[in-house]
C-alpha cells in the first residue's frame, strides 16, 4: 500500500511538472505579449512619424518632356499674341480729341483769362507808387524811380499779353474740335499757337505795344498831372518815342490830347469832395452837391458848362482815383503857397 501511494504521488508529481512545463510556454507568450504591449506605443509613435515620400525620379523624367513641350507651345502662343498685339511706340499716334473735350479746353482757357484779370487789377499799385514818387520826390531820384516803374509797367503788360496768347490758342483748338475737325496734335497746336502770337507781338514797336493800353495811358497821364498841374494832357504818343514802322504823327489815330483834369466841382466851385463821375458824359462832381441837384427828379442836366447830357443817380459812380488826385493836387497847392510865403519873407 505504501508503495502504491508513493507511486501515485510520484505520478502526480510528474503530471504536475508536466503541467507546469506545458504552462510555461503560455506564460512566456503572455510575457511576450506584455512586452509587446509596452513597446506598442513607441512603435506606434515611430510609425506615426510622417515619412518623406521620395520623389519618383523616373516618373518625373518621363513627364518632363511632356511638360516642357506644353510650355514651349504656350510660349509660342504668347509670342504670337505679342507679335499680333504689340504697340509700335515709334508709329503710335495721339488719339483725336473728342467733342466732350471742348468743355475742358474752354475751362482751361477761362483760367488763363481769370489770371490775366487778377494780375491786371494789381497794376494800379504801380501807378499809385509812381504818383507818390512824382508828388514827393524831385530831381534825379524822382526820374530814376519813375523810369524803373515805367519798365515794370511795360513788363506787366507783356505778361498780360502772353496770358491772352495762351487763352486764344486754347480757344482756337476748342473751336476746331467743336466743328468736327480731327485734332490729334493738340499739344503741338497749343505750343505753336502761343509762340506765333508772341512772335507777332514781339515784332511790334513800343507805340504799337503800349499806346493803346488803357493802363499804360493812365499811368503816364497820372504822372504828368502831378508834375504839370493845370496843364492839358498831351497825347500818349508824346511819351513814347517814334520808331521805324510807326505811323506819322499826323496819321496816328492816337493823337488825342488837350484834355485837362479839373479838380474843382462845377457846382460848388471848390475842390471835389468824394467825387462821383457820370458814366454818360464823363464829368465829375462832389457827391453831396450833385445828389442835391435832383430834388426828386429822376434825371438832371449836367451842370458842367457846355454839356447838354442828362443822367440819373444810377449813372453816377464813385471815382477813387480822382479822389487821390484831388488830395495830391491840394498838397501841391499848399506847398506852393508855403514856398511863395517863404520867398516873400526873404524878399
Amino acid at each position: 500500500m505504501p508503495v502504491s501511494t508513493f507511486s501515485r504521488r510520484k505520478s502526480s508529481r510528474r503530471q504536475m511538472s508536466s503541467d507546469i512545463e506545458e504552462d510555461r510556454p503560455s506564460q512566456s507568450r503572455a510575457d511576450e505579449q506584455v512586452e509587446e504591449a509596452d513597446e506598442g506605443p513607441s512603435r506606434r509613435r515611430t510609425n506615426g512619424v510622417k515619412k518623406e515620400k521620395k520623389p519618383n525620379i523616373s516618373r518625373r523624367q518621363e513627364r518632363a518632356p511632356e511638360v516642357n513641350g506644353n510650355r514651349d507651345e504656350d510660349d509660342e502662343d504668347d509670342d504670337d499674341d505679342d507679335e499680333d498685339g504689340r504697340i509700335d511706340i515709334a508709329n503710335f499716334r495721339d488719339q483725336p480729341l473728342a467733342k466732350t473735350d471742348v468743355v475742358k479746353l474752354q475751362g482751361i482757357a477761362r483760367d488763363w483769362n481769370q489770371m490775366e484779370i487778377t494780375t491786371r487789377q494789381n497794376w494800379r499799385v504801380v501807378g499809385d507808387v509812381a504818383v507818390a514818387i512824382a508828388d514827393a520826390a524831385e530831381g534825379e531820384d524822382a526820374e530814376q524811380g519813375l523810369a524803373e516803374l515805367d519798365i515794370i509797367m511795360k513788363d506787366l503788360i507783356d505778361i498780360g499779353v502772353e496770358m491772352q496768347a495762351h487763352e486764344k490758342a486754347l480757344d482756337d483748338i476748342a473751336q476746331k474740335v467743336g466743328q468736327g475737325e480731327d485734332v490729334d496734335d493738340a499739344i503741338e497746336r497749343y505750343g505753336d499757337g502761343v509762340q506765333t502770337r508772341m512772335e507777332e507781338y514781339t515784332k511790334k514797336t513800343t507805340r504799337q505795344k503800349y499806346a493803346k493800353s488803357e493802363e499804360y495811358t493812365s499811368f503816364k497821364h497820372n504822372i504828368y498831372e502831378i508834375q504839370h498841374p493845370e496843364k492839358a494832357l498831351p497825347p500818349i504818343t508824346d511819351f513814347i518815342p517814334k520808331e521805324d514802322g510807326d505811323a506819322s504823327d499826323d496819321e496816328d489815330d492816337l493823337e488825342m490830347g488837350g484834355v485837362s483834369q479839373v479838380y474843382t466841382c462845377p457846382i460848388t466851385l471848390v475842390a471835389l469832395e468824394k467825387p462821383v463821375t457820370s458814366s454818360v458824359c464823363g464829368h465829375s462832381f462832389s457827391s453831396n452837391a450833385i445828389l442835391q441837384s435832383f430834388q426828386g427828379s429822376p434825371t438832371v442836366k449836367c451842370p458842367t458848362s457846355g454839356c447838354t447830357k442828362r443822367f440819373s443817380r444810377s449813372d453816377l459812380k464813385p471815382n477813387k482815383e480822382l479822389e487821390k488826385k484831388v488830395k495830391a493836387w491840394q498838397r501841391r497847392a499848399q506847398r506852393a503857397a508855403e514856398n511863395s510865403d517863404a520867398e516873400e519873407i526873404i524878399d
